[in-house]
Formats: C-alpha cells, structure tokens, sequence
C-alpha cells in the first residue's frame, strides 16, 4: 500500500484555536470590549481564513493524491498496549482545503454583515459569541479524520444552530422553529451514530483511514455494510434538510438573517454532504441508490414549493433544499467530486441571496413578505445587482459557477445511466429559474407594493454591501476556471483525489470508484458534458428566467397569484402536509401516549396508593376506637373503682378522736348482735 501521508503543517490546529479563543475572550470581556468585542471574533475567523488559503496552496503543491494527516490519542477505555483507544485526528486533502476556505470565507463576511444587520440589538456580543461558537464547531468536522471527533463537530454545530435560530427567543416564533429544528436534526443523528456503531464494531476503530482499510479487506458483510452507509447517510438527511427531514429548515428562517446565510446556505446545512462525500467508498450501489433518489426527490419537490412562497427568506429557504438535493443527486450518482464542486460554488451565491435579502428586509424595517416590495432596484442598486448575479448563478446560466457545478452534476447523472433522475433533476432546474425570476421581479421591479416602506427604505452601509459584492464576484466562473487546462479545472484538482483514494481501491462490495484515476470519463469534456447537454441546459434556464419575468411583467399576476395547476399548488403550498403529518404521527401519538400515561397514573397508580391509604387510614381509626373503648374503657373502670374504694375507706381516717371512739362503739354493737344471733341460732 503506498505511504502517501504527510505531517500535518504546525500552524493547522491554529486554525481552529483562533476563533475558539476568540470566542472565549467574547464570552467573558464581550460586553466590556470595544464596539461588544465584533473586532475581536471578526479577527479571530479572519485569521483561520489566512490560514486555510495559506494551507490549500500548501496542500496544491503536493503530487496528486498526497494528503496531510496527523493524529493524537485522546483517551483509552482499558490501560495497556491492547486496550481500546480512540483518538483525535485530522486530515487535509482536497475536500479538507476546499471546504475550509468556504467555511472560514463565508463565516468572515457574514460576521462584518453582521455588524451593520444586528447593530443596537440589546445581545449583540452574546451574538458574535454564538457566531464564533459555531464556526469553530464546523471547523472541528472539516478537518476530522476520525468519525468520534466529527460527531463531535456534528452535534456542536447542531447546538449552536439552535441557539442561533431562537436568538430571539423572547418571540414564540423563533423558540418553536429552535426547537424544532433541534429535535428534527437529532432524529438523523441516531441513524448516524447506528451506522458508526455498526463500522465500530466489524472494523474495530472509528477512524476513516481505518475503516477504509477495514472495507476495502471485506471485514464488514454486505448487507451490514449497506445499512451502515444508509444509518451514516441519514445523518446527512437530518443535517442537510434532505426529503423527509427537510421540514426544520423553512422554519429555520425566523432566525436572524445573518445566521440564515451561515448556518443554513452555506456552512452547516452542507456539512450532511461533506459526510456523504468524505464516505462515499463505504457506500453500496444500494446505498448509492437510496442517496440518488432521495437527493432527486428533495430537489424537485423543494422546487415546486418555492413557487408558492411569498416570504422572500422562505423562498430562498426551499431553493436551498433543492440545491442541497441536487448535491446528493451527484453523490449518489457515482460523482461525489460533482456534488463537493456545487457545494463550494453554491455556499458563494446563496450565501451573497441571502445577505442579500437580509440587505432588502434591513431596508423596509424587517419587512420580509414579497407582498410588501417592489421597486427597490433604484433605491438599493448594490444589493440589486448582487442579486440578481447571484440569481443567475443559482437558475445556471453561462458564465457563471452555478452553470459550471450544476451541469457537472446533471451530466454525470445521463452519463451513468440514471435517466430518470438526470430528467428530474433538469426540470427542477427549469423551476429554479422561473420562481427565481418571480422573487426578484416582485422584490425589484414594478410599482411599490407598500409605499410607506418604500420611502423608508434605503441602500444597506458598506458593512452590509461589500460582504454582497464580494460574494457575488465569486458566482463568476472566472474564478474556477482561473489557470485551468482542459484536463486541470477546479473540480478536478480539488475533489477527484481525496485522502486514501489511492491507498484503497474499490471493492467487489462497493461498486464505484471514488475518483477516476485523476482523469475524466469518457464523456466529460472541458465545456462541461457533450454540447448538446449544454445547450439543453442553457436554453431551459433562459426559458425559465424569461417566462417568470413575463408573467409578472405584463399585470396579470401579483405576489399571490397561482402558478401551479390547481391541485399541485395546493400540495405544495400546504408543503406537502408532512407538518401535519408529523404531528399527527408522531406528536399526536406521544400525545396520546402521554396522556394514557397521565390515565394509568391517575386512576391506576394514584388510585392504588389512594386506596392503599384508605385501608390504612380505616385500620387506625379503628384501632383508635378499640383502643379509646376497651383498652383505655378497662383502665379506667380499674381506676374508678379503686378510687371509690379509697374514698370510701377515705371517710373513716378523719383525725377525731370521737369519731373514732363511734365507730369502735358500732363495731362491737355490731359484733354482739351478731354473736347473739349466731348463739341463738
């Protein structure tokens, strides 16, 4: 096996230490610091962001497929040189790198938005707090090569997610939509922990270089192997908002918007596909199965209710969850590198939308219904055409990221022989562009729909605005295709060869390489899949695009009006009813049980010792009487009669002499007559 590992470079724990004592400092000296500490926490992500920039060059120079890796024992269940142990390790190989520069990138521009977004708000430190929490939380799972210290990472994430959306937890809104989305979330990380549990114990060992090496022998059974990668994979489905968990995330939106673009476009929400990613050689052509239609599933009905919102947050809220399904759709699909390269282009864009309607909802004083906009592109030119630049990267059009990583996936779907799921997954790319083009037309064109607000209303600070303008120059495909060759793009170079890729090789078990020998299939060309695909796709997104716009150009339809035929606008509108579904499954059914609970502790448990009571209670009393009538009766009686003896025999101890002298004088006059009778008789 070749020995492709590296030392990891010194300054790469830093990388994870800066924001977390960056938090500290917040944490206790927040509220007494200058400005309530943002420059410190801004200064502390900026720092890990130089260093993964610093450390993915590093890692570029390296042969293809070399990777850095490092680990430490963290704790030992039994002592000895064969006792159990388990350590903390990290790794950086392509994904790692990637991936860091997004979260660090992303994480740093939403914290200086947020210096204008949430400034005057009475918790701004406790704020940027929770902020740096969370990014070195998602750090932590990045760079963990071992699945105890990513879950680690996972649950720490899922934590801070939950703190961050009930922010305002003073409004029931956001407390429930906290709740929810913590509980939903936790539900796939029982799976997760399962398929971990599962891997534990045919490999002996949680870390991925282990269980690699462990399925690549044959020590875990086929079958088992298939429902670990299912149990790891519905982690990913909680975390990553994937069909049938994806309810948590709409709701998600209540939270500040801020934390919207972090936590739920960019950073957290894809951590469920850096998993699936990172995984991918454990995974069965049945597990693969699974994850292909689940992600083609969830992109298509994600699509369809995006239609019918018209929260401009929820709107983008759904097309998340498409896009997250579109990702999955390329894991699932034998193309992991595919579903890794949309999610890096895809955390840019959305990330710069949803700044970007934090920008518009900061301008018409939270205002965030599309019922109540209109107009603004002349008031808020920045945040316009950031929009709609980024608008054009999500619907895939030319030129742009989106078109590049989105098409990535669709072609590796036809060129794998899933037609079904490469149809699927066009289509909803058509809707992506038609309810796109719905949301800015409503928000940006036509006449003011409130004009109070209207007035109100304008452009955000350069806070706010140069965070939108330097994302949406990252929806630009220049960036990605920057000192490319036609066999070298950014795909390629960052995700056909991640750690361990060469050192273990497919196995009869799982059928699909995780790379392709550092080249492209067969059907791959440098302009992204044959030119008939991408003309497809082009004409179906400018379709898109142009028949949203014309619909709501001419007058004939407003915010509210129906798109969708009648009945599918009603399904997605009520969201498919899995709300309700849930809550009358589930909740209704803990409800009942609760309540039958409540019944046998009433009437059953409570009555019992009630009863119990009762007897007791009864015994007493009647001990009582019989001890107050018989017993204290007897004593009593002994008592009485002794005491009207003795005052009887009382009465004779008078103290006089004459009294005694009487009663002698009666004794014997008594004593004759009595002698007398005896003798006569």
């Amino acid at each position: 096996m070749p020995d492709l590992a590296h030392s990891l470079p010194a300054y790469v724990p830093w990388i994870i230490f800066c924001p977390a004592l960056a938090g500290v400092i917040q944490h206790f000296f927040g509220a007494k610091l200058p400005r309530k500490g943002d420059l410190v926490v801004i200064a502390g992500i900026g720092a890990s962001l130089a260093m993964s920039i610093a450390l993915m060059f590093q890692w570029a120079a390296l042969p293809a497929g070399h990777y850095f890796v490092e680990a430490w024992e963290w704790f030992r269940l039994t002592p000895g040189a064969d006792g159990i142990a388990f350590d903390m390790a990290i790794v950086v190989d392509g994904l790692t790198a990637s991936l860091l520069c997004v979260v660090t990138l992303v994480a740093t521009l939403v914290f200086v938005f947020s210096t204008g977004y949430m400034k005057g708000d009475p918790r701004y430190e406790r704020f940027f707090f929770w902020l740096s929490f969370f990014a070195v939380a998602m750090l932590i799972l990045t760079l963990a090569d071992n699945l105890l210290m990513l879950f680690i990472g996972w649950e720490l994430v899922g934590l801070c997610s939950y703190k961050l959306i009930g922010f305002w937890s003073e409004d029931l809104v956001n407390a429930e939509a906290a709740k929810k989305a913590f509980i939903v979330t936790r539900v796939g990380d029982v799976g997760m922990l399962l398929g971990m549990l599962v891997f534990y114990h045919y490999c002996g060992t949680l870390s991925m270089r282990g269980i690699f090496a462990g399925v690549a022998a044959g020590a875990v059974p086929a079958t088992a192997l298939t429902w670990a990668g299912i149990g790891l994979f519905f982690g990913a489905v909680g975390k990553s908002a994937q069909f049938p968990l994806q309810i948590w995330l709409p709701d998600a939106m209540a939270g500040p918007t801020p934390v919207s673009a972090l936590i739920h476009a960019a950073t957290m929400v894809a951590a469920g596909v850096y998993l699936a990613a990172r995984m991918f050689p454990v995974f069965t052509p049945d597990a693969l199965q699974y994850i292909a239609w689940t992600g083609g599933i969830t992109a298509f009905l994600a699509a369809l209710v995006a239609f019918t919102q018209t929260d401009i947050k929820k709107v983008l809220a759904y097309s998340t969850i498409s896009q997250l399904g579109y990702m999955m759709l390329g894991v699932g699909v034998g193309a992991p590198w595919a579903g890794m390269f949309h999610l890096t282009t895809h955390a840019m864009f959305k990330a710069c939308l949803f700044l970007g309607s934090g920008s518009v909802i900061h301008a018409m004083h939270h205002a965030q219904d599309l019922k109540d906009m209109g107009g603004l592109r002349k008031k808020m030119p920045v945040t316009f055409y950031t929009f709609v630049l980024s608008t054009l990267a999500l619907a895939g059009i030319p030129f742009t990221s989106g078109f590049l990583s989105k098409d990535a996936i669709l072609i590796e779907a036809l060129g794998n022989g899933h037609i079904v799921l490469f149809s699927l997954g066009l289509f909803s790319a058509f809707l992506t562009a038609f309810y796109m083009a719905r949301m800015v037309w409503l928000c940006f064109f036509g006449k003011p729909r409130n004009q109070e607000k209207f007035d109100h209303a304008h452009e955000s600070p350069l806070s706010m605005t140069v965070p939108l303008i330097i994302l949406a120059a990252f929806a630009v495909s220049f960036w990605f295709t920057l000192g490319a060759g036609p066999e070298d793009e950014f795909a390629n170079q960052f995700y056909r060869t991640p750690a361990y890729a060469q050192e273990f090789p497919k196995t009869d078990a799982v059928a699909h390489a995780y790379w392709v020998d550092g080249k492209k299939p067969a059907n791959w060309h440098a302009s992204h899949g044959p030119r008939w695909f991408q003309i497809v796709a082009m004409v179906l997104g400018l379709i898109g695009l142009g028949v949203g716009i014309a619909l709501f150009r001419s007058g004939r339809r407003n915010q509210n009006a129906r798109i969708l035929p009648a009945g599918v606008h009603e399904l997605a509108a009520g969201k498919y009813y899995m709300d309700e579904m849930y809550l009358d499954a589930f909740v209704g059914a803990a409800n009942k049980t609760a309540d039958g609970c409540r019944w046998v502790d009433e009437k059953l448990v409570d009555g019992a010792v009630n009863l119990s009571g009762a007897v007791g209670l009864f015994i007493g009393d009647a001990s009582g009487d019989a001890d107050d009538l018989v017993v204290d009766g007897a004593v009593n009686l002994a008592a009485d009669a002794a005491k009207g003896a003795g005052a009887l025999v009382g009465t004779a101890q008078s103290g006089r002499v004459r009294n005694y002298l009487a009663m002698a004088i009666g004794v014997t006059a008594v004593s004759i007559i009595v002698l007398v009778f005896f003798v006569i008789g």
